[in-house]
């Protein structure tokens, strides 16, 4: 763990050092106006830019996760022996996480930006049985397809999956972000938002037991989120960063737990392509805790996912993207991004399913 952490930490004081990108390139011997949005992993990244007084934006952000393969306790992977060993007959095989979000933005002057942005989830996941004993016959079997009742123990007979999801709306982020500075060649913003507990948080599996904790749409809690972003620019080249962290504002919700706080910190590259297109390459660390408290009614403890001490860890990702104004032949072009990131270090809490990736889309007009 030192050696990735003293690896990482010049790589992220080289992206907020290195000097960066311009607004302006010539072209033939035209000026071409490039918006910074341009220049930003604006597909992978939220409150990363503002807009000048009277502006308005409307965005469409979509985002998926993928998590697979051998579990994992720390930075060790296990066999399904080894998770069996550790008290659960049943795993999870993969899981999807789908996100949509409308991102609705407004400027009254030139210093502050204000921000609505709700979202709504999709959660799939695949379970698998690891226990040889569990044959599915007999009083030693035991078949609830991972979904016992009370806190159920029968879990999947050996070898057999078993697919399900959820979905519903997720929490509201509400927040303002105000300028600190702007400069041809130096940029700085802080943003603090607010997330309003929309979502769920009590859905149930069909015999009436709360689902998995992560297949839950909503925080069920008010969460604060500041945030410091910085970015400047030289030419045609870029840099940024940003840190947030989010504060789990209450104990417990409704259902008898809270998510733990998150806190990341990002660092980003761009490159200016033309007069249309940017590149950005990122490098994100993100440290999540584990949730607190217990749910208050029927749930099951057979899955690693059942048990709240196997959320939260530290992941570091790298992500790479593309921004593109789309030739409308319009003053003011809708931009196009896409960013697809991979972890290159987790050090997961308890027993998880690691991610695999993330693949981020957003499109976005300002008028």
């Amino acid at each position: 763990m030192n050696r990735i952490i003293l690896c990482a930490a010049p790589a992220l004081a080289t992206l907020v050092a290195t000097p960066a990108v311009a607004q302006e390139a010539a072209a033939s011997q035209d000026v071409i106006e490039v918006t910074h949005q341009l220049l930003t992993p604006a597909a992978g990244l939220m409150n990363d830019h503002m807009h000048e007084g009277g502006e308005i934006m409307v965005g469409l952000r979509f985002e998926r996760q993928r998590f697979g393969g051998l579990n994992q306790r720390g930075t060790d992977t296990l066999d399904d022996a080894q998770v069996l060993a550790a008290g659960y007959n049943t795993k999870v095989g993969t899981m999807e996480m789908d996100m949509v979000m409308l991102d609705l933005m407004f400027a009254p002057t030139d210093n502050l930006t204000l921000m609505v942005m709700p979202h709504y989830m999709w959660h799939r996941m695949t379970m698998v049985g690891i226990d040889p004993a569990n044959t599915g016959m007999g009083d030693g079997g035991g078949h609830d397809e991972g979904h016992g009742s009370g806190h159920g123990h029968g879990g999947l007979p050996f070898g057999e999956t078993h697919a399900h999801g959820s979905k519903g709306f997720g929490d509201t982020l509400v927040s303002a972000s105000y300028r600190l500075a702007r400069t041809d060649s130096f940029r700085a913003h802080g943003t603090i938002g607010v997330w309003v507990p929309t979502g769920k948080v009590g859905l149930r599996n069909p015999n009436g037991s709360f689902t998995h904790y992560m297949m839950q749409p909503g925080s069920g809690t008010w969460d604060i989120e500041p945030s410091l972003t910085v970015s400047g620019q030289a030419g045609s080249m870029g840099w940024g960063g940003q840190a947030s962290y989010r504060w789990r504002t209450d104990g417990e919700n409704k259902s008898g737990y809270a998510l733990g706080d998150k806190a990341r910190i990002t660092g980003w590259l761009s490159y200016l392509l033309g007069s249309e297109w940017g590149a950005t390459a990122r490098v994100e660390y993100e440290h999540e805790g584990a949730i607190l408290g217990h749910y208050n009614g029927p749930h099951n403890h057979n899955t690693p996912v059942d048990i709240q001490a196997n959320y939260g860890g530290d992941v570091v990702s790298a992500g790479f993207g593309l921004n593109w104004l789309l030739p409308t032949g319009t003053a003011r072009r809708p931009q196009l991004g896409a960013e697809f990131a991979v972890p290159v270090y987790q050090n997961l809490n308890g027993i998880q399913l690691p991610r695999d990736w993330r693949v981020s889309i957003s499109l976005a007009q300002t008028f």
